[in-house]
C-alpha cells in the first residue's frame, strides 16, 4: 500500500471538527451543512430533543426543527438506511437502488402473504395521499424484526408498512415531531430522480454510494462493518479500500500514538497539513453538547483513538447498570471531549436540570465555559436551567 502521511491527534482531531462543521468560528447555512453531513440519523428518543434536531443545533446558530422537517416535506431530502435511518439529500435517492432491489427480493414470499394488507395500503395511499402509520387499521399480528421468532406481536400493518418502505414502493412524505406520514414513491420522488434509478448500472450507484461514505466519515479506517453502507465482508473492504488507494481516492494515514491506520480523501490532503503546520494556531473554546448519534460519534473507536474518550449510549441499559444516564450527552469544548452531561428536561414547567461528569484533567476555565454554555442550551431548548450539578 502506498505511504501516506503521519500527523499528531491534534491535527486528526481539528480536521475531523472542520469537516463535520463542529465548534467553527465560520457560519454556514441550513443547506451546507445538510449536504456537507451527507446524512443525519434519525431517531424518536426526545429526553431533550431529537437526534436529528440536535445534530443541526449544534451547527447552525438559528436552527429550527421545522427547517429539516419542511424539507423533507418539499422533496428535498428523503428517508432510508445509510448509516442507520437516516434523512438525505434527494440528489442521492439513487445510490440506494441496490438495497432497495435486496429488499424486494428478499420480502418476495412474505408480500403472498400480507398481500390483501399490501393492496389496502397502496389503495389507501394512491386515494388519499400522505396518512400517517395510525391510519392503517389491523386485528392481525405478525413477527416483526424486534420479536422473538416464536412470538407475533407487530401489528401486520406496522410490518408491511416497513416492508414497503425498505422495498421503495412508499416514502416518508412528512413528519410531525415522531409521526411519520407515507405517500406512494411515485408522488414523492421527482420523476427524474426515479429515471435515474431505474437508468444507472447499479455498479456505478454502488461505486457512488461509496464515495458518499467517504465524504460522510471524512476520518476513516477501514474495520467498519458499514463500511460504504454496503454488506461488504472484510477481505471484500480490505481490497476496496486498497483499490481506493491506489486510485489516488484515498490517502493512508497515520495518527501519532494511535495503532489504528486511518485514511482521508485524498484531496483532504492540503486541508488537513495546514492544519498539522499552524502550530500556533488558538483554539475555539465553543461549547457543544453532542446527542448520541451525532455523525461524529459513530465510530466509537475513532473517538477513543483521537478524542482518548471512551462513550457508551446507555439508554437500553438497564439503570441499574448505568454509569450515566439513559441520555447522557458528551461535551465537545473546542477540540476537546471534556465530559458528559445528563439533561432532565420539564416540558411543562419548562426547566432543565444537567448533571455533568468531567473528565479528570478538566480545568476551571473550560468548567466556566459550560456553565455558560449550559444556560445557552437551555434557552434554544425553551428551558430555564434551574440547577447544573457538577461531579
Amino acid at each position: 500500500m502506498k505511504k501516506g502521511l503521519n500527523v499528531s491527534k491534534r491535527t486528526a482531531r481539528q480536521f475531523l471538527l472542520q469537516k463535520h462543521y463542529l465548534n467553527s468560528a465560520e457560519t454556514h447555512d441550513f443547506n451546507q451543512v445538510f449536504n456537507q453531513l451527507e446524512c443525519i440519523q434519525l431517531d424518536p428518543v426526545a429526553i431533550v430533543e431529537r437526534n436529528h434536531h440536535l445534530v443541526l443545533m449544534n451547527r447552525l446558530s438559528d436552527y429550527q426543527p421545522q427547517e429539516l422537517e419542511s424539507h423533507l416535506e418539499n422533496k428535498q431530502a428523503f428517508e432510508y438506511i445509510a448509516n442507520a435511518a437516516c434523512i438525505i439529500p434527494m440528489k442521492d435517492y439513487p445510490l440506494f437502488e441496490s438495497r432497495r432491489q435486496h429488499f424486494q427480493e428478499s420480502w418476495q414470499n412474505e408480500r403472498h402473504h400480507s398481500k390483501e394488507t399490501i393492496d389496502t395500503i397502496l389503495n389507501q395511499l394512491h386515494n388519499n395521499g400522505p396518512l400517517p402509520s395510525k391510519a392503517f387499521k389491523s386485528t392481525s399480528k405478525v413477527v416483526g424484526g424486534w420479536d422473538h421468532p416464536e412470538k407475533a406481536t407487530t401489528k401486520e400493518t406496522t410490518h408491511v408498512l416497513g416492508m414497503l418502505f425498505h422495498a421503495g414502493e412508499i416514502q416518508v412524505s412528512r413528519r410531525k415531531g415522531a409521526e411519520r406520514f407515507f405517500a406512494l414513491t411515485k408522488d414523492t420522488i421527482p420523476e427524474t430522480i426515479l429515471q435515474e434509478a431505474q437508468e444507472t448500472p447499479i455498479r456505478v450507484l454502488n461505486e457512488r454510494l461509496v464515495h458518499k461514505y467517504l465524504r460522510a466519515y471524512r476520518f476513516i479506517e477501514g474495520t467498519d462493518p458499514r463500511f460504504g453502507w454496503q454488506k461488504m465482508k472484510a477481505a471484500v473492504r480490505r481490497e476496496k479500500i486498497e483499490s481506493l488507494v491506489e486510485n489516488d481516492t484515498l490517502l493512508p494515514i497515520s495518527v501519532e500514538g494511535v495503532k489504528r491506520p486511518y485514511f482521508i480523501l485524498a484531496n483532504d490532503e492540503e486541508a488537513l497539513l495546514k492544519i498539522e503546520n499552524n502550530t500556533s494556531q488558538t483554539l475555539s473554546s465553543h461549547v457543544s453538547f453532542l446527542p448520541p448519534l451525532d455523525n461524529l460519534l459513530w465510530r466509537r473507536e475513532r473517538i477513543e483513538d483521537l478524542f482518548d474518550f471512551t462513550y457508551r449510549w446507555e439508554i437500553y441499559t438497564p439503570a441499574v447498570k448505568r454509569k450515566y444516564g439513559p441520555y447522557s450527552l458528551p461535551i465537545l469544548v473546542g477540540d476537546k471531549l471534556v465530559g458528559r452531561a445528563d439533561p432532565i428536561l420539564n416540558r411543562q414547567e419548562k426547566t432543565l436540570q444537567l448533571t455533568i461528569h468531567y473528565e479528570e484533567s478538566c480545568h476551571n476555565q473550560v468548567r466556566a465555559d459550560v456553565r455558560t454554555a449550559s444556560r445557552s442550551f437551555g434557552e434554544r431548548l425553551g428551558a430555564e436551567v434551574t440547577n447544573i450539578y457538577e461531579l
